[in-house]
């Protein structure tokens, strides 16, 4: 048996020497400010929170349709209950 089970594209990948860095593109370095940070933060949250309002704005009526027509379809008919007239009162 061979002992490269790899994916040889990915053996490939490894075996590519990338070179020099190239040291122009060095000058474009720039620190990003915290101010930054906090404000792809807080666009990330206002994504998931839209998300999560959609979510269960779809959501909750269908789960309360499921709820009322299992309600509706699974509610027990009495068939086998009756009031009998003689309970408790002496026959004639």
């Amino acid at each position: 048996m061979s002992n490269e089970s790899e994916d040889p594209a990915i053996r490939d990948f490894k075996e590519i020497d990338p070179g020099e860095p190239i040291s122009a593109l060095g000058a474009f370095e720039h620190v990003a400010s915290s101010r930054l940070l906090v404000r792809i933060r807080h666009a990330i949250q206002r994504r998931r929170t839209v998300g999560q309002l959609a979510s269960f704005s779809v959501n909750i009526p269908l789960v309360l349709l499921r709820e009322f027509w299992s309600i509706l379809t699974n509610r027990s008919v009495p068939t086998g209950i009756r009031k009998e007239n003689s309970y408790g009162e002496k026959p004639f």
